[in-house]
C-alpha cells in the first residue's frame, strides 16, 4: 500500500470512527430512551395487572393467613395462579406483607422455590411509596432467585376499602430480560436504517479524499526527490487556490531560492578555497620576513649594547679628564702667584735675586710639568676623538638598521606598523646620537687647538724662565729685563689659567653631553627589547593566522564537497 493510499485510509478511517462513535452514541441514547419507556410500560402493567387481581383475593382470607391458617394461604395461592394462566407475560404472583414476607403464592412462584413463609426482596422506596400514596408502584430491575425480575406492588385494603389500613400487597413479577428483547425488537429497525446513510457517507467521504489526496502524492514525491539533493526537477503544475495549490506554489518557490542559493554557495567556495590558499602562501611569505625582521632587531640591540659600553667608558675618561684640568688650573693659579710673588722679589733689589733664581728655577719645574700636563691633555683628547669616531660609526650602523626594519615593517602591510614606529624611533635616536658626537667632536678638536696653544705658550714660558735665570747668573745687571720676563710669564700664566678653566667648563659640557649619549642610549636599548618582543608576538600571531587559513581551506573544500551532492540545472 503506497502511501496515498495509507494516508487516504487513514483519513477514512477517522471519519468513519467518528460517523460510527456518533451512531453508537445516537443508538445507544435512543436505545436507553425507549428501555426506560419500555420500562415504564411494563411496571404500568405490572401493577395494572397487580391492583386488579386484588379483587380475587378474599380481605379476610388475608387475616387468616396472619393468623397462621395454611388452608386459607394454599387458597389464595391456587386463586391468584389465574393471573399468570391468562398472562403468560408474567413469571409469577405472589401475597406479602409490608415486610415482604410470603402470605400466599401461585404454583409458578412456589416452582421457582419460594413458598409462603419465605422472605423475598422487596423494593424499599416502591414499597414506601405505595404505604404513603396508598398507590400501586413498581420497582427497578434486581435480581433475586437467579433471575432479573421488575415487580408491580398493588395495595389491599381491609374490606377493599381505600379508606382503610393496607393489611397485605399484591405483588406481580416481570422477567427483566424481557425489556431488553422488547426494547431492541424496538430500536434495531431503526439503527439499521441510520447505519446505511452513514456507511454510504463513509465511503463518499473516502472516495473524495482519495481525490483530494493525489495532488499531495505529486507533491510528496516531488519533496522527495528535492530532499535527496534533485534540484533539476520541473515545477508543480497544481492550478488551484486552495491548501494544496499554495502548498505547490510554495515549494516551487522553495525550490528555485535552494538551488539560487545552492549555486552561490557553490561558486562562493570555490573562491573561497582559492582565496584562502592564495592568502595562506602569502601569510607564509609574510611569516618569513617577520623572522628576518626579528633577527635583525636582535642584531640591533646588540648594537646598541656595545654602543651603550663604549659611551659608559667614554664617559668616565672624561670624568678622569675633567678631574685633571681641575688640578692643571689649580696648578695654574699657584704659578701666577708664585710669579706676582718673583715680581716683588725683583722689586726689593738685587738682595733677594738668589730667591729670585730659585724662584726661577721651581717656576722652570713648574712650567716643565706643566708642559707634560698638555701633553698629556693632548693624548686624552685624541683618545676621545677616537672614541667618538667610534661612537660616530655605531650611530650610523644604528640608522641604517633601523631603515631597514622600517623597509621590512613596510613590507609586513598592516601587522607591520607598530613596528614601523618603533623602527622610526630608533633611527630619530641614532640620527641625535650622531650629532651630539659631531657637536663633541667640534668641542674636542677646539680643546686640542687650544691645548696646543698653550703648549706652545708653555714652550715658550720654558724657554724663557732659562734665559732669564741665565741673565740673573750671568749678571745683576739684567735683572732689568728679567723683572720684565717675570710680568710677562705672569700675564702668560693668567692666560694659561683662563685657558685651563675654558678647557674644564668645555670638558664639563663634553661629560654632560656624554650623559645625555648615555641615557638616549638607554631608552634605544629598551626600544630594541621592546621591538624584539613585538616582533616576536607578531610571528606568533602570523603563525596562528596561517593556522587558520589552512583551516579555512580544509573547511571550504569540505563545503565544495557537501554542495556537490546537490544536483543543479545545466
Amino acid at each position: 500500500m503506497n502511501q496515498r493510499n495509507r494516508l487516504t485510509w487513514k483519513l477514512g478511517a477517522v471519519i468513519m470512527g467518528i460517523l460510527i462513535f456518533c451512531l453508537i452514541v445516537i443508538s445507544l441514547s435512543m436505545y436507553r430512551s425507549s428501555y426506560q419507556e419500555i420500562k415504564k410500560a411494563a411496571g404500568i402493567e405490572l401493577y395494572g395487572c397487580a391492583n386488579i387481581t386484588t379483587a380475587l383475593v378474599d380481605p379476610s382470607d388475608i387475616d387468616k393467613i396472619i393468623a397462621g391458617d395454611e388452608a386459607a394461604s394454599k387458597k389464595v395461592g391456587e386463586e391468584i395462579s389465574w393471573t399468570i394462566e391468562h398472562k403468560h407475560i408474567f413469571a409469577g404472583q405472589y401475597i406479602i406483607d409490608l415486610n415482604g414476607k410470603i402470605l400466599a403464592a401461585d404454583e409458578h412462584v412456589e416452582k421457582q422455590g419460594f413458598s409462603a413463609g419465605d422472605t423475598f426482596y422487596i423494593d424499599e422506596s416502591a414499597i414506601s411509596e405505595l404505604i404513603e400514596t396508598k398507590s400501586p408502584s413498581y420497582s427497578e430491575v434486581y435480581e433475586f432467585g437467579g433471575m432479573k425480575r421488575m415487580t408491580g406492588y398493588a395495595p389491599i385494603f381491609r374490606d377493599h376499602d381505600p379508606n382503610n389500613e393496607i393489611i397485605a400487597i399484591s405483588a406481580i413479577d416481570f422477567e427483566a430480560n424481557i425489556l431488553h428483547d422488547r426494547t431492541w425488537e424496538m430500536v434495531k429497525g431503526s439503527l439499521l436504517f441510520s447505519a446505511i446513510p452513514i456507511l454510504l457517507a463513509g465511503l463518499v467521504t473516502i472516495y473524495l479524499i482519495k481525490k483530494a489526496t493525489d495532488p499531495l502524492r505529486r507533491i510528496i514525491v516531488h519533496a522527495r526527490k528535492v530532499a535527496e539533493g534533485d534540484l533539476s526537477v520541473l515545477d508543480l503544475e497544481l492550478n488551484g487556490n486552495d491548501e494544496i495549490g499554495q502548498l505547490s506554489g510554495d515549494l516551487n518557490k522553495m525550490v528555485n531560492n535552494l538551488r539560487d542559493v545552492i549555486g552561490q554557495v557553490s561558486a562562493s567556495s570555490a573562491e573561497v578555497a582559492s582565496s584562502s590558499e592564495q592568502l595562506a602562501a602569502g601569510t607564509e611569505e609574510i611569516s618569513i620576513a617577520a623572522e628576518r625582521n626579528s633577527m635583525d632587531i636582535q642584531k640591533v640591540q646588540q648594537g646598541s649594547l656595545a654602543q651603550l659600553s663604549i659611551i659608559q667608558n667614554a664617559n668616565e675618561t672624561l670624568s678622569n679628564i675633567s678631574n685633571q684640568t681641575n688640578g692643571m688650573s689649580t696648578s695654574a693659579q699657584a704659578l701666577n702667584n708664585e710669579a706676582k710673588d718673583s715680581l716683588v722679589q725683583a722689586e726689593r733689589g738685587n738682595v733677594t735675586i738668589e730667591k729670585a733664581v730659585a724662584q726661577m728655577g721651581k717656576i722652570n719645574t713648574r712650567t716643565s710639568e706643566l708642559v707634560v700636563s698638555m701633553e698629556t691633555l693632548t693624548l686624552k683628547s685624541e683618545q676621545i676623538d677616537q672614541i667618538l669616531a667610534v661612537i660616530t660609526t655605531i650611530s650610523t650602523q644604528t640608522n641604517l638598521l633601523a631603515l631597514n626594519a622600517a623597509i621590512e615593517a613596510s613590507r609586513a602591510g598592516e601587522h607591520g606598523k607598530g613596528f614601523a614606529v618603533v623602527a622610526a624611533e630608533i633611527r630619530k635616536l641614532a640620527e641625535q646620537s650622531a650629532a651630539s658626537t659631531k657637536q663633541i667632536g667640534v668641542l674636542i678638536r677646539e680643546i686640542q687647538e687650544d691645548t696646543r696653544n698653550v703648549a706652545n705658550v708653555t714652550e715658550e714660558s720654558v724657554e724663557a724662565v732659562k734665559i732669564g735665570t741665565s741673565l740673573i747668573e750671568d749678571a745683576g745687571e739684567a735683572f732689568i729685563d728679567i723683572k720684565g720676563s717675570i710680568t710677562n710669564v705672569s700675564i702668560d700664566i693668567n692666560g694659561m689659567y683662563g685657558e685651563i678653566t675654558q678647557i674644564n667648563h668645555s670638558i664639563q659640557e663634553i661629560a654632560t653631553a656624554m650623559g645625555d649619549i648615555e641615557h638616549t642610549a638607554n631608552e634605544n636599548t629598551l626600544s630594541t627589547a621592546q621591538i624584539v618582543t613585538h616582533s616576536e608576538e607578531q610571528t606568533a600571531s602570523i603563525e596562528e593566522i596561517t593556522s587558520l587559513m589552512a583551516s579555512m581551506s580544509s573547511m571550504a573544500e569540505e563545503l565544495q564537497g557537501r554542495v556537490n551532492k546537490f544536483k543543479l540545472i545545466k
